[in-house]
């Protein structure tokens, strides 16, 4: 039952997701953002003149006015300002760009809101995006929904332009701050409007606003992107998954990124049609072989697991076994060998 809520758990947490590749572990960080491009909204203010509040907005609490700073219009806060647009983005594929500019270290953040209300502003989702300087300007910080700080910087953040962007694609919200992903979280919601809060007074900016929707929706990751190997045989195919993309060294419960690799996985097996799956867990020779094999049998219960309770993969199709250090695929002498043995194969048979 403890295995069970551990994996159910991670059906539903937020997570950063991650791929690993042979030869070294490689994370999403690095995956560039690319806006919509299907452009529903966009403002730069080069059109509101210093001192007026910008046209265009569906909405305008508070009190804010636009500005110049280094030959560039921006709008600012004069005390607390909050501004919304009704846009129908709906619950996928689209994109929101913005700029910002800190001018002094205060205790305050520029937030952007999604709502799911019939009015702008009305029914906000937890998908709260908050940067901010900090008190002292020394950093720049950024919050996410319930997950609270995400990233704090090693520089400072001051008269310094930064660029945030959000992409939601294959129901992922996924956050970006000068093209570096910060955090990729599940997505929920029927997006019909966005809203700005800015709190200080000519002390926070921003600008370059753009929304946007995709015109096609985004191709899922095959299985050898995510280093699981696929191989074709007479009665289906076998699958076979590194530990380090399943599990923690000499663990078996499931590490946050597994989901990605799992989730392709139940998608081979529901598109084939397969009638039989057989999980099959592998170790290293090292250890006692009754530990071994008690740990081999742990990591195919939770991949199975898995596959039942967060992907609905039918019970009856699925025969589960753990067989230690039997059948190694490398030389168990060296360090890399010994990687290579402790993996997951998963036999799918018509």
């Amino acid at each position: 039952m403890r295995m069970k809520k551990c994996v159910l758990a991670s059906c539903f947490v937020l997570v950063f997701v991650s791929a690993v590749f042979a030869g070294g572990l490689v994370t999403g960080e690095n995956v560039k953002f690319v806006p919509g491009d299907k452009v529903l909204y966009s403002e730069d203010f080069a059109k509101c003149p210093v001192g007026e509040i910008p046209v265009g907005f569906d909405r305008f609490d508070g009190s804010g006015e636009c500005v110049k700073y280094n030959n560039r219009i921006w709008f600012s806060s004069i005390t607390e300002a909050k501004f919304y647009k009704n846009v129908a983005l709906g619950d996928d594929e689209f994109s929101i760009e913005y700029d910002l500019l800190f001018l002094k270290g205060q205790c305050k953040e520029v937030s952007l809101k999604l709502f799911k209300g019939q009015k702008p502003g009305e029914g906000d989702l937890p998908y709260e995006v908050r940067v901010g300087p900090g008190c002292s300007g020394e950093a720049v910080y950024v919050f996410m929904g319930n997950l609270g700080r995400i990233y704090r910087s090693r520089w400072k953040s001051l008269n310094k332009k930064l660029h945030v962007a959000v992409q939601v694609r294959r129901k992922q919200l996924r956050l970006f701050l000068n093209g570096k992903r910060l955090v990729m979280v599940p997505f929920k919601g029927n997006v019909t409007s966005v809203g700005f809060s800015l709190h200080g007074k000519y002390s926070e900016l921003i600008s370059n606003i753009k929304i946007a929707k995709y015109s096609e929706q985004e191709a899922k990751p095959t299985p050898e992107k995510l280093s699981i190997e696929v191989k074709e045989t007479k009665t289906g195919a076998e699958l076979m998954i590194p530990e380090k993309v399943l599990f923690d060294f000499n663990k078996f419960v499931l590490k946050p990124e597994a989901k990605e690799a799992l989730d392709v996985v139940a998608d081979v097996i529901k598109d084939g049609n397969y009638k039989m799956v057989e999980v099959i867990g592998y170790t290293d020779n090292i250890g006692s072989d009754e530990y071994n094999l008690k740990l081999s049998l742990q990591r195919a219960q939770s991949v199975t697991d898995y596959l039942m309770y967060c992907e609905n993969i039918d019970p009856g199709k699925i025969k589960i076994e753990g067989k230690g250090k039997a059948d190694p695929i490398a030389d168990n002498s060296t360090e890399e060998g010994r990687a290579k043995n402790r993996r997951v194969e998963i036999k799918l048979k018509k």
